[in-house]
């Protein structure tokens, strides 16, 4: 009896220490952190590059230190900032510097020369990105506020060291958007993964708009997302053979928007919008932006032979009957 006793006791005593450990492990690493983030002035002095758009400088899954006493942040320099009400570290350059704005007056303040060094307005840009960041910042907001925005100034990186993050949290934006087109999808739109494991290729059903030669039809589309979205833009290919002038017609299928050229995308878009003008175009096709001349000529100055065809290909290839 007494045994028995003297090894629950040990057994206890055994796991309770390993809790204590583990506590201790996780006690000194949050004291670490907190150290960290009063002697850097950050409140996250370690981050892990999440995409391609300061690229060739750093890659994805760098990981980053940074460090925010410095009052100014200089033309050239490598920042991190978080896009107000969304919790994404974006690492990009500060490509121009203004003057600070008084928040009521809209006015660039006033300096004088026993002011402290103020905090001043920045434009940043990804290295690897066409335009500056205007469109990834909060609505109505034109400029980075250094102090309010900025969680630090690069000082230093070790390659690849954060990519387990990445694959633990890959994009949790992405995740997002899928979650709501899955959820409340455009009118005329269903959308799934086409591999539960990669976030990046997606499978959309459009239905064909009523009022189009396509209705009644149902088309695969296949939605692919490149690993440096929303910086980049999407491609949109159809799976289903159609007959439209914006649409190859050829085993890959590709669509034609204007609004996915890379000189022409803003990462603020949503893919929400991009199918959407995906299926406006069922409608309202485009045939001076067409990548098929032959049925663009055709849809401007045979349209009714052009609306038999689209129905016939439709019936053949897209028929929900």
């Amino acid at each position: 009896m007494l045994s028995f006793l003297s090894s629950n006791l040990s057994n206890a005593r055994q796991s309770l220490a390993q809790v204590l450990n583990f506590a201790l492990v996780l006690s000194t690493a949050f004291m670490m952190w907190k150290g960290l983030s009063v002697f850097t002035a950050s409140s996250s002095p370690v981050v892990v590059v999440l995409s391609g758009s300061m690229e060739p400088a750093f890659q994805r899954g760098d990981l980053l230190f940074l460090w925010n006493r410095s009052p100014r942040a200089e033309v050239g320099e490598i920042v991190v900032y978080n896009v107000r009400g969304k919790d994404i570290p974006i690492v990009h350059r500060v490509v121009r510097t203004f003057p600070e704005i008084e928040p009521k007056t809209k006015k660039v303040k006033e300096i004088s020369a026993s002011s402290p060094i103020p905090n001043n307005m920045l434009l940043t840009k990804g290295d690897n990105n066409i335009a500056d960041d205007t469109e990834l910042y909060a609505r109505g907001q034109d400029h980075l506020n250094r102090e309010e925005d900025i969680v630090g100034s690069v000082r230093g990186y070790i390659p690849m060291v954060g990519y387990v993050t990445i694959l633990l949290s890959e994009h949790p934006w992405l995740k997002t958007e899928l979650a709501e087109l899955m959820e409340s999808p455009p009118e005329g739109i269903t959308v799934e993964l086409a591999n539960e494991s990669d976030f990046y290729q997606w499978k959309v059903y459009m239905e064909g708009p009523e009022g189009s030669p396509y209705h009644n039809g149902r088309f695969l589309v296949k939605l692919s997302l490149p690993t440096e979205y929303p910086f980049k833009p999407p491609s949109v290919s159809f799976g289903t053979k159609i007959y439209h002038p914006n649409v190859t017609n050829d085993d890959k299928g590709s669509m034609c928007l204007g609004m996915l050229r890379p000189d022409e995308w803003k990462p603020s878009s949503k893919i929400a919008g991009v199918l959407q003008f995906a299926r406006q175009l069922l409608l309202e096709p485009m045939p001076d932006d067409a990548v098929e001349g032959r049925i663009a000529d055709q849809y401007k100055n045979d349209r009714a032979r052009y609306d038999e065809l689209a129905k016939e290909w439709t019936r053949k290839y897209a028929s929900t009957a």
